[in-house]
């Protein structure tokens, strides 16, 4: 056995068992073993055959706050729920009768002022220092606090918008900027410019920098270095005594601290051995305060002293109620209890025969659920990119980290703002900005001007249109009047023979053109005819330059039969370059040469789809792709896509490259459109300006075919690429070159290995001024050109027909 006792203080005064927690009493008895006395009789642990460990509940924590520890009762019962010797469970592992448990943290945050913007202009932080207290004020460890809780240490802040501004430029330079690296590098010059007293003969005294104080309180000196020299700076011996600088003098650091005590304190008891403290502070007469160390440590009053050391009645104790429940269901609140004195057979009796005793709290600290807080998230970006916006955040009221509660249930005078001002830099300003007018469009009768109207920021650089109002942009054209017209015929120069052998054609533009009354020049206008007087001249004459040579041309042999019986396959036939006299020649053109070969079908036992909806249906394809398929009773392979969609499209892939697949809208325009140089060739070196806003060039990979009425839809660019200007749909040419039916706008169609042919109903049809039109196709269909153009012109498949196509 051992004794237990309730002590208090660094002193160790031995109080009432009541003051001390009873969950922590080390025990006052323990079991030992020693060895058996010798002739007594061998004992044996007594084992019930039937008993077990029994326990209760567990008793709350012992600390309200912080880690504490908890208790319950652990027995050893036997079969009839007796209490047993603990040896009869020896065999048992026994229950822990004690255990650490953990309530919310002690201490509670306290946030300090927040600090001054980072920066004096532009967007900044501002901080402040958060520290975990208790109830008194003291600093914790911020383990002691509830992280969650923890307020924000940094928020953003916004100043106004900064203007740096170069204020050194043009400025002069002192003239004694490097006056510190000389004074670093030659202390004796330092000496000389703070002060000077000169001697008749040359010499001087010369003075260092007063040195530290040899107190830092109660009074003490300085010192500082006086030398007489010459203004070179070597050592002299005849300065004037008189004159002589002070080399000491007196410095006052202020009074020494000393030790300040106040009154001593009420006895912690008023009988049996107490203790009473004061302050003991270290500070000098105005109240500043220092460390103990500052002050004579073994010169220190004493802060802590026994008290009523008088032994106190016998037969009296204090005996505490229960503890009450919180007095918040949230947040921090207090419990009490009764306390009453009792005499020793535990009658109650007046608290006057107590009073020599400590008596015993009546209130603690307790702490209900978590209260609902206020929760505000991250600022969010301004809502402007310049000038002054606003910033939001989410503000929402929460319980622990994650629960959401009811915004009425939070604090709502202490509700965080969710929105707050924010400066970016100034806006800049753009307007419109307009150049010279151009000269009008006509020189006679009523035309046009033009000029340039553009938005520029405020060094009159061009930016996108969209940043000025377009309700303010200046007008980009306007009328111009001039003086009345006159109408003749205007006839060009003949072009060279449409064919360098046999008989062809050459022409020139003629057309009733406005002429100046007073001058004697004119331009092209596209006049009525009805307003020139006379008979209109002829615009084309035949030429004949020479006899053409001996000619050759592909010849084609029946196709022969299917390579398969069932299902795709491939026929074949003999393709031959002959003369007229039917003999071998190389001289055929290449890009004519008809296919030798392409697909066939044979219908016996196959089931093949009709279109790309019957591929999705019946083969339950979903995906992009090549399938064969039948129309008209005969085999084609198509591009399915949209396979996903509900309403897929036949594409046809072009073996060909693309290089004799595509469409041309030629962008040159002629300075002079009734001419036609260099016999209607391209050249990039022409006379030309290349200003044609309608031009294009795209070339095509797949072309869309209608299966119900087999015309190849020349407006689906989805497998078009364009390489230049504007898209230009499929079998399409033109261009604004010459008036003088010179065409230079192209295209190529190539159908060879896809089992088509363009039909030879399918026409096309000019459109535009001047417009022509030259078409050659080969003998099979397969491949057609065309050369289109006009001032301006173009050529486009009839509406009528399509650009329609036949399977071979």
């Amino acid at each position: 056995m051992r004794a237990v006792k309730c002590v208090l203080g660094a002193y160790r005064a031995v109080v009432d068992d009541s003051e001390c927690n009873a969950a922590r009493r080390p025990t006052d008895a323990q079991d030992c073993e020693t060895a058996a006395c010798p002739g007594a009789p061998e004992t044996k642990p007594i084992v019930h055959s039937k008993t077990q460990w029994r326990f209760g509940s567990w008793a709350p924590c012992s600390a309200t706050c912080g880690k504490g520890t908890r208790m319950r009762y652990v027995s050893c019962r036997d079969d009839q729920g007796a209490v047993a010797d603990e040896a009869a469970c020896s065999n048992l592992p026994k229950p822990s009768a004690t255990e650490v448990c953990t309530v919310t943290p002690c201490g509670q945050w306290k946030a300090m002022e927040w600090s001054s913007c980072s920066v004096t202009c532009g967007q900044g932080k501002a901080i402040r220092q958060v520290l975990c207290v208790d109830f008194l004020g003291q600093s914790f460890d911020n383990s002691e606090c509830d992280p969650e809780d923890s307020p924000q240490t940094e928020q953003e802040c916004s100043m106004p918008p900064c203007h740096y501004v170069n204020h050194d430029y043009g400025r002069p330079m002192h003239p004694f900027t490097n006056i510190d690296q000389r004074v670093r590098s030659n202390p004796t010059l330092a000496i000389h410019n703070r002060n000077r007293n000169t001697g008749s003969n040359g010499s001087q005294w010369r003075i260092g920098p007063w040195g530290a104080c040899s107190s830092t309180c109660a009074g003490g000196f300085q010192r500082r270095v006086v030398v007489c020299q010459y203004e070179n700076g070597y050592p002299a011996t005849n300065c004037d005594e008189k004159s002589k600088p002070a080399e000491q003098r007196p410095c006052e650091s202020g009074p020494c601290p000393q030790w300040a005590y106040g009154n001593w304190g009420e006895c912690s008891k008023k009988c049996g051995s107490g203790t009473r403290t004061r302050l003991v502070v270290c500070q000098r007469p105005n109240g500043e305060r220092f460390n103990d160390l500052s002050c004579e440590i073994l010169d220190k009053p004493p802060d802590r002293e026994q008290c009523n050391t008088h032994s106190c009645p016998p037969d009296s104790a204090w005996n505490t109620g229960p503890w009450s429940s919180c007095s918040v269901s949230c947040g921090r609140g207090v419990k009490t209890r009764a306390a009453y004195c009792v005499a020793k057979d535990g009658s109650s009796v007046g608290n006057e025969s107590c009073k020599h005793l400590a008596k015993p709290n009546i209130q603690k600290k307790c702490r209900g659920g978590r209260c609902p807080k206020w929760k505000a998230g991250e600022w969010g970006k301004c809502s402007v990119t310049c000038g002054r916006g606003v910033q939001q955040r989410s503000v929402h009221c929460q319980v622990g980290p994650q629960k959401l509660s009811r915004a009425s249930e939070c604090n709502q005078p202490a509700r965080p703002v969710s929105e707050q001002i924010c400066q970016r830099e100034d806006c800049p300003v753009y307007t419109w900005k307009a150049e010279e007018w151009q000269d009008c469009s006509k020189t006679c009768d009523e035309g046009f001007r033009y000029r340039k109207v553009f938005c520029a920021d405020q060094e009159n650089k061009e930016v996108p249109a969209a940043q000025c109002d377009d309700k303010n942009r200046p007008s980009d054209v306007d009328n111009c009047n001039l003086q009345s017209c006159e109408y003749i015929w205007i006839t060009g120069e003949w072009s060279e023979c449409s064919v360098t052998c046999g008989m062809g054609y050459r022409q020139r533009l003629v057309s009733c053109s406005e002429v100046y009354s007073a001058k004697d020049h004119y331009e092209y206008g596209y006049q009525s005819s009805a307003n020139c007087p006379g008979t209109q001249p002829s615009n084309m004459q035949s030429c004949f330059l020479r006899e053409c040579p001996v000619m050759a041309s592909w010849r084609v042999g029946n196709w022969g039969k299917c390579s398969v019986t069932c299902g795709a396959g491939f026929m074949q036939r003999s393709v031959q370059c002959l003369t007229n006299d039917d003999l071998p020649s190389n001289m055929c053109p290449m890009d004519m040469r008809p296919e030798e070969k392409r697909p066939c079908y044979n219908p016996h036992d196959c089931d093949l789809p009709h279109s790309c909806q019957d591929v999705k249906r019946l083969r339950r394809v979903s995906e992009d792709g090549e399938h064969y398929i039948t129309v008209q009773e005969k085999v084609i392979k198509v591009y399915c896509s949209g396979m996903q969609s509900d309403s897929p499209k036949e594409y046809v892939t072009l073996i060909s490259d693309e290089a004799e697949n595509y469409s041309e809208v030629f962008g040159y325009r002629l300075q002079n459109p009734t001419e036609c140089p260099y016999n209607g060739s391209r050249r990039e070196d022409c006379p030309c300006r290349r200003d044609y806003t309608a031009a294009g060039f795209s070339t095509f990979s797949k072309v869309r075919l209608d299966l119900t009425t087999l015309q190849i839809i020349t407006t689906d660019l989805q497998f078009a690429r364009t390489l230049d200007g504007r898209p230009v749909p499929f079998a399409t040419a033109g261009d604004c070159y010459s008036a003088a039916k010179c065409p230079q706008g192209r295209f190529s169609i190539n159908l060879k290995g896809t089992g088509l042919s363009v039909s030879e109903t399918t026409k096309w049809m000019s459109q535009g001024n001047y417009a022509v039109t030259e078409i050659a196709k080969s003998p099979d269909g397969t491949k057609v050109t065309g050369k289109c153009g006009g001032y301006c012109g173009k050529c486009v498949p009839s509406s009528a027909t399509g650009l329609r196509v036949k399977l071979l």
